[in-house]
């Protein structure tokens, strides 16, 4: 969108907004109020109709606490429907959709629907909050350590999830495995990020200012892709020296061809990449903790005056559990 739209706005257009395209999502000031915006939309990655609408509203919802905000007034769903789909299909996918919202204090407020060849699910999402919640990909600073709220591995669990069976003695992989790997992918994919930013204000508030300096969730352009828009963003050089994964996916990707020990493989509804005062790392893992959510130290900001990230020469491969 950031390319395709180039261009085609002026400065007139844009007079309102806080924050526009290329971050996680748009924001447009109301005195000291800011009003956040985001849209996802995608095809299924499971079977499970319920889990899938779990899944897409997990996601979607995802890009609001991304930028510092926690209260999501309601969301505008958007599917897609095969017309020799079973209502009853496309009913459970808006019924798990509804179950996360729900459990995020929001809900479905309506939406829309099309006749589509696949099946779509996603939302428009609108969050509101303070002018000096907001996070962007653009404040990392020079010192900073980065924190990571999930383990990787989304994308190689779930092609895992899709191995004919009459293969999988090619994998050397017990079923006992496999269905360890799907189902962690699932509770991971299902996990709110409003955890991991409650667990981030609480601590600020307990110390008396922002820690949380730059945010933004993992999604599809994997944890180094996603470094590399904060780096540039914020000017500065990041350096990720260690990938926790789901265990046994680090050594399933590159059997898939995937390019999660590289750093780009690709997640969906991952976990938030905070850029944390240094100081405050291990008070905010414990934190993560007691929120029950994961919480790694995968990186370093190195110097400002950069604009790009990679991956240490030693990069540590961490297995989760």
């Amino acid at each position: 969108m950031e390319h395709l739209i180039r261009g085609l706005l002026s400065e007139e257009d844009l007079k309102d907004v806080y924050v526009g395209l290329g971050d996680d999502g748009a924001v447009v000031l109301r005195g000291d109020m800011a009003i956040v915006k985001t849209v996802d939309v995608f095809t299924p990655i499971v079977d499970d109709p319920y889990i899938q609408g779990k899944i897409a509203a997990c996601n979607s919802t995802s890009d609001i606490y991304a930028m510092g905000v926690l209260d999501i007034t309601g969301v505008l769903v958007i599917m897609g429907i095969p017309e020799n789909l079973p209502l009853e299909v496309s009913r459970e996918m808006l019924k798990g959709f509804q179950d996360f919202c729900r459990g995020e204090n929001t809900t479905v407020l309506g939406g829309h629907t099309i006749l589509n060849p696949w099946p779509l699910i996603g939302g428009a999402v609108i969050g509101v909050g303070r002018k000096e919640d907001i996070v962007t990909k653009g404040g990392a600073r020079e010192g900073d350590k980065i924190v990571l709220t999930k383990p990787l591995g989304i994308q190689t669990a779930m092609a895992l999830s899709r191995v004919d069976p009459e293969y999988m003695s090619l994998l050397e992989m017990e079923d006992r495995e496999r269905e360890w790997i799907i189902n962690k992918a699932i509770e991971l994919m299902t996990l709110s990020n409003r955890k991991g930013l409650l667990a981030l204000r609480e601590l600020e508030r307990e110390v008396g200012k922002r820690i949380g300096h730059a945010m933004t969730d993992i999604t599809g352009f994997g944890i180094l892709g996603h470094a590399e828009e904060v780096a540039k963003k914020s000017n500065v050089e990041i350096e990720i020296h260690t990938l926790p994964v789901i265990k046994g996916t680090e050594r399933l990707a590159p059997l898939f061809g995937h390019p999660l020990l590289e750093g780009y493989g690709a997640e969906t509804a991952g976990g938030l990449f905070i850029s944390v005062e240094r100081d405050y790392v291990e008070d905010l893992i414990e934190k993560l903790h007691r929120y029950r959510c994961y919480g790694f130290e995968v990186g370093e900001v190195k110097r400002s005056g950069v604009g790009k990230a990679y991956l240490a020469k030693d990069v540590k491969i961490l297995g989760v559990d």
